[in-house]
C-alpha cells in the first residue's frame, strides 16, 4: 500500500493524460479525479440524488446517468450553481480519492487532479504539466469538439498558469513532442522511488 503520493496538475489540454500513462507504464498508481468525480455521482449515489433535487431531471441521460455536458453547461453560465456545486462533490471527491491512494499496490501513487490551484497537505509532490494557453484552447478544441469561446472560458475558469508554476515541486514541460515528456517523467520517477523510500 503506498503512503507517499504525487499530485499531478495543469489545465485542460496540457497533456496531463499523456503524463500520467508515461508513470503508469512504470507501474505507478495513476487515480483520475475525473473518473472519481464521475464514481460519486453515479446512479444510486447520494450527490446524483440532490443534483437532480436542484437542477431538475433535465440533468439526467435517458439511462439515468449524470448528463455532464449539459451540467457543465449551468455551472460555467450560473457561478451561483457552481458554487453548490463544488460544496457538494469536492468532499465526496477528496475522501474517495485518498482511498484509491491509500490501497495502491505501487511504491507510491499520483492523482491527477485537473483543478488542484492550492497545496495540500496529503500529498507529499506537486508536478504541474506546463502548456502555452494557445495549445490548451487548441487541444480542448480538437479533442472535445468545443467551440473557441468555451475551450477559451474553460482555460480562463481554472487556476492561474503562473499560480501553478509557484506551487510546483517539479515542472513537465509540454509544448512538443511526446517523447520529451516521456523523459522528463524517467527522471521524476527515478527521484520519486527514492524519496517514496
Amino acid at each position: 500500500m503506498s503512503n507517499w503520493f504525487v499530485v499531478l496538475t495543469g489545465g485542460i489540454g496540457s497533456g496531463k493524460s499523456l503524463a500520467a500513462s508515461c508513470f503508469e507504464k512504470r507501474g505507478i498508481t495513476i487515480v483520475e479525479q475525473d473518473d472519481v468525480s464521475r464514481e460519486v455521482v453515479e446512479p444510486g449515489e447520494p450527490a446524483l440524488d440532490q443534483i437532480v433535487e436542484r437542477f431538475g431531471n433535465d440533468m439526467l441521460n435517458d439511462e439515468g446517468s449524470l448528463n455532464r455536458a449539459k451540467l457543465r453547461r449551468q455551472i460555467f453560465n450560473n457561478s451561483e450553481d457552481k458554487v453548490w456545486l463544488e460544496r457538494l462533490l469536492h468532499p465526496l471527491i477528496g475522501q474517495r480519492t485518498m482511498h484509491h491512494m491509500h490501497t495502491a499496490p505501487s511504491r507510491y501513487a499520483i492523482v491527477v487532479n485537473p483543478l488542484l490551484h492550492t497545496r495540500q497537505p496529503q500529498y507529499d509532490r506537486f508536478v504541474v504539466i506546463d502548456t502555452p494557453v494557445e495549445v490548451q484552447i487548441e487541444r480542448a478544441m480538437q479533442r472535445d469538439g468545443m467551440t473557441r469561446e468555451l475551450a477559451q472560458k474553460m482555460v480562463a475558469s481554472q487556476a492561474d498558469r503562473k499560480v501553478r508554476l509557484r506551487l510546483a515541486d517539479d515542472v513537465i514541460l509540454n509544448d512538443g513532442a511526446t517523447e520529451l515528456v516521456d523523459e522528463q517523467v524517467d527522471r521524476l520517477h527515478r527521484r520519486y522511488l527514492v524519496m517514496a523510500g
